[in-house]
């Protein structure tokens, strides 16, 4: 995976904000993963169909971090997102 990957989101995943924490829940699995702020801004510019790239510069207008940094911790996070069957990485 890199910065270029493109991100599907699963359709068995649904996300909902309770209580300023933003829950995501496999339908299918009916397993539920509780996201921090900054996953929780990765998760709404995926909803809004946002290449990587456009994450990545929206991020860093929002954060003070270092470019290399940034996309670093995505990527990461991406990764973690996938491994939990919750997204999908082409």
């Amino acid at each position: 995976m890199n910065i270029n990957s493109k991100i599907i989101l699963s359709k068995n995943v649904f996300a909902q904000e309770i209580d300023d924490e933003t829950i995501i829940l496999d339908s299918v699995t009916q397993e539920y993963f509780s996201i921090n702020e900054i996953g929780k801004v990765i998760w709404s510019l995926l909803e809004e169909k946002k290449s990587l790239e456009e994450i990545k510069a929206e991020m860093l207008d929002m954060y003070e971090v270092p470019e290399e940094q940034l996309e670093k911790d995505v990527l990461n996070f991406l990764q973690a997102l996938e491994q939990k069957g919750l997204i999908k990485i082409d």
